[in-house]
């Protein structure tokens, strides 16, 4: 697809909604729920479904998850250590570190009219109070722990389309998985496109058609169009 296929894909488009951890920030060099699998001597993809199935789905304190976690796994004392993880992962929440791509990319888009969101499947625990400063730049941010819906289920595609009062093909999502981001997108009607940073480790994952590529949010402004 060429770039001029590119920006004709895009022209309906009103509002851009970005994945958070890997697309807008920097993730951290010890992700929470991996410590949460050691803690607990569990596998990381076991630790997933936990917190996909349950603390990514509601807001809870840190305390009240890491005792949820101690009993249901017979590890009372565990509950210590991932109290310590979990707030770590708040603390951390609130002071994110930004890509040097993000901050300007928002702030094009912007300017040029663009209705701006933020989605992320984030942890109930680690939502940060107050919002980090980058939140004023979008018109909402949408977490999983709110809507009940962990990307790339319908039902978080939906809760953007009413925040925004957009239709599916007016909205474009930008986000670092094929699957969570790129692939539900597209089963939801959106523009979609995928991104793999350069200094990503992680192999390209196949995206769905018509996901569109990229390898920087610098690329966006020449594909989007010029004026919403």
């Amino acid at each position: 697809m060429t770039g001029a296929e590119r920006s004709a894909l895009w022209a309906p488009v009103r509002g851009v909604c970005f994945d958070l951890g890997g697309t807008l920030l920097v993730t951290d060099t010890h992700p929470t729920t991996g410590q949460v699998a050691h803690v607990l001597g569990i596998t990381l993809e076991e630790a997933r479904e936990v917190m996909k199935g349950r603390a990514k789905r509601r807001r809870v304190t840190p305390a009240d998850l890491a005792g949820e976690l101690a009993r249901d796994f017979g590890r009372p004392e565990a509950f210590e250590p991932l109290h310590r993880v979990l707030e770590g992962a708040r603390t951390r929440a609130a002071s994110p570190q930004l890509f040097p791509d993000a901050l300007a990319a928002l702030q094009l888009l912007r300017a040029r009219g663009f209705a701006l969101f933020a989605m992320t499947n984030s942890l109930g625990c680690s939502i940060p109070d107050p919002e980090p400063g980058f939140h004023a730049l979008l018109d909402a941010v949408v977490h999983s722990a709110d809507t009940g819906f962990c990307k790339p289920e319908p039902g978080a595609f939906a809760a953007v389309e009413a925040i925004s009062g957009l239709d599916p093909h007016q909205l474009l999502h930008v986000g670092d998985s094929a699957l969570a981001d790129a692939a539900g997108a597209v089963a939801a009607g959106w523009h979609a496109a995928y991104l793999h940073r350069p200094g990503d480790t992680r192999l390209p994952q196949p995206a769905e058609p018509p996901t569109v590529t990229i390898r920087t949010l610098r690329t966006l402004r020449h594909l989007l169009p010029a004026g919403s």
